[in-house]
């Protein structure tokens, strides 16, 4: 019996792949709530350009995606965990950015 209660409790752990909906839109509060972050650090991430907005006419609102809020999530955490300035966190992210690309290019290279 110990046993199967192991098993479910590391079932209940298991990560999930993060796969957003790219028709789904968010609008600034709604963002900033679900990343867990005030509204103005998602402006101050926008500004630096970090993360990006998109405007939904014909009022030129700001909306963000799933992605966008996922981000958001992941610039908090490197931020938390070690205290990096703006100019860093886009560095940083702007080379994540280029790796995910080339791994992309290099997966298709190697199914053609």
């Amino acid at each position: 019996m110990s046993t199967r209660r192991a098993h479910d409790t590391h079932s209940t752990l298991a990560l999930e792949v993060y796969q957003p909906k790219p028709d789904i839109l968010y609008s600034l509060d709604v963002a900033a709530h679900i990343a867990g972050v005030p509204r103005r650090s998602i402006l101050i991430y926008c500004r630096s350009g970090l993360v990006r907005s998109v405007s939904q006419p014909p009022y030129g609102v700001m909306a963000f995606t799933e992605e966008a809020i996922h981000t958001v999530r992941k610039i908090e955490h490197v931020r938390t965990m070690h205290s990096p300035d703006l100019a860093l966190l886009k560095t940083m992210f702007d080379l994540l950015e280029e790796v995910e690309c080339l791994r992309a290019e290099l997966r298709f290279l190697r199914q053609h």
